[in-house]
C-alpha cells in the first residue's frame, strides 16, 4: 500500500515552512522510535513466487529445449535476484530511520482523522530498492557476458537510463519539483539508451491496415527514436501521476509486471 504523501497531492497538508525547518518543528514525531514499520509477509511472499514461477519454470526447463547455457543463465538471475529481496527486506528498515532523522516523511492524507493518519511515513525508500536491482543488473553481466559481446553497449546504456531515473527520482522527493519539471525527467534519463540504441528503425504495418498504408513495412528513422522518448516518458508519468492514490501505484505495477 502506497502511504507517501506525494507533491501537490495535497498543497494544504504541507508545511509552507523550509523542510530544515519543518524537520526541526517535527522532530518529535519523526524520533526513530515512532517508526512503524508492519513485518513481510513472507508466506505471501513464497506462495505469490511458487505460483508466478510455476508455469515459467515448466516451460523454460520441461517443455521446451532450451540451450544449456540459457538454462544456467536463468538459474543464476533467479537466484541473485533472491538474494537481492532479503537484502531489501534488511536495508529498508535502516534507510527509513535515515530518512525519518532528516525529516525527509509525510503522513497518510487518505488516512486523514484516522490513528494511523497520524503515523510518520518515510519517503525516498524506492532508491533502496533501485540501488539494490543495479548492483543486481551489474553483476549479471559477469556471469552471462563475455568483453567483446555486442551487447553490453545497450545493456551499460539502459543501467544508465535506470541510474539517472533513480537520481532524479530522489531529487524529486527531496525538492518537491513541479509536474511541468516531472515531464522532463524521463526524457534526460532516456537519452543514453537512446544514444546507444543501433537496432532497426522500421515497424510491421497491421494487416487490417497495409492496403491503406501501401506498405508492409515503414520505415521511421529518426521519428523512430522520438516515439522510443515519447514512449519513455508517457509510461513513467502514468504510473507516478498515481502515486498519490493508496495501492494504485504499485497496483499497476504489478499488473504489468504479470503481463510481461
Amino acid at each position: 500500500m502506497d502511504v507517501r504523501r506525494r507533491p501537490g497531492a495535497a498543497a494544504a497538508d504541507r508545511p509552507t515552512k523550509s523542510r530544515p525547518a519543518a524537520a526541526a518543528a517535527a522532530a518529535p514525531a519523526a524520533a526513530p522510535g515512532d517508526l512503524v514499520l508492519r513485518p513481510p509477509n513472507l508466506r505471501l511472499v513464497l506462495a505469490a513466487m511458487a505460483l508466478f514461477l510455476a508455469p515459467f519454470s515448466y516451460l523454460a526447463f520441461v517443455h521446451y529445449p532450451l540451450a544449456a547455457d540459457l538454462r544456467r543463465s536463468i538459474l543464476i538471475c533467479g537466484a541473485i535476484s533472491l538474494g537481492g529481496f532479503f537484502v531489501v527486506l534488511r536495508l529498508i528498515p535502516v534507510a527509513a530511520r535515515y530518512l525519518l532523522r532528516r525529516g525527509m516523511f509525510g503522513k497518510d492524507i487518505n488516512k486523514k482523522g484516522l490513528p494511523m493518519g497520524e503515523i510518520t511515513v518515510p519517503e525516498s525508500l524506492g532508491i533502496v530498492v533501485g540501488i539494490v536491482y543495479l548492483v543486481i543488473a551489474i553483476l549479471f553481466q559477469h556471469f552471462n557476458f563475455t568483453a567483446d559481446s555486442i551487447w553490453l553497449v545497450e545493456y551499460n546504456a539502459a543501467l544508465a537510463s535506470v541510474c539517472f531515473m533513480i537520481l532524479l527520482g530522489f531529487i524529486d522527493d527531496v525538492l518537491d519539483i513541479p509536474w511541468r519539471v516531472k515531464l522532463l525527467l524521463p526524457t534526460i534519463a532516456a537519452l543514453p539508451l537512446l544514444m546507444a540504441y543501433a537496432g532497426g528503425t522500421s515497424i510491421i504495418i497491421p494487416k487490417p491496415l497495409a492496403s491503406y498504408v501501401g506498405v508492409e513495412v515503414l520505415e521511421l528513422g529518426w521519428m523512430y527514436k522520438l516515439f522510443m522518448l515519447l514512449l519513455a516518458v508517457f509510461c513513467t508519468n502514468s504510473i507516478n501521476i498515481h502515486a498519490g492514490l493508496n495501492g494504485l501505484e504499485v497496483g499497476q505495477t504489478v499488473v504489468i509486471s504479470a503481463a510481461v
